[in-house]
């Protein structure tokens, strides 16, 4: 990835586009996604990373949730930043990963390979970005901070 592979990323259609594809994951097809309002943003991203890196959010949410879990996805612009969010209603992250779920090969379920959280975490590095986790039992959010303003 190099800074000149950035293009000018319509969000709105992008995460209308995430979300069509995640719908035909067979982990997320029978959770209930919804995609909160998107306003109209126009963003210098890598597309294909930014798919990737919000897809796995939403795999890896659907995977905890089950198959009745519901997930949002939602979108928010602040003062200096766009934030995405993954929201899901599964169980929590356990405390015995918490604080190394970033790492590769770390893995809250069996068979899985540890590398989501860590591709979308070099993402949103690679783009001067923030990715955070708040989880409790009934309630995991994962937040994606990206600057605005030419980062």
């Amino acid at each position: 990835f190099q800074p000149g592979d950035r293009t000018e990323v319509d969000l709105a259609a992008t995460l209308a586009q995430i979300a069509e594809l995640a719908r035909r994951h067979p982990d997320v097809r029978f959770c209930d996604l919804r995609v909160g309002e998107v306003a109209p943003v126009v963003l210098p991203l890598h597309k294909e990373l930014l798919e990737q890196a919000v897809l796995n959010l939403i795999v890896n949410a659907a995977q905890a949730a089950g198959a009745r879990g519901r997930i949002e996805l939602a979108v928010r612009r602040t003062a200096h930043a766009l934030v995405i969010e993954v929201h899901d209603n599964g169980p929590g992250i356990p405390d015995d990963i918490r604080e190394r779920m970033f790492y590769p090969l770390v893995s809250g379920r069996d068979g899985g390979t540890g590398l989501g959280l860590t591709l979308a975490q070099s993402f949103v590095q690679q783009h001067q970005g923030t990715i955070e986790c708040e989880s409790r039992p009934g309630y995991t959010c994962f937040s994606i901070r990206m600057p605005l303003g030419g980062a």
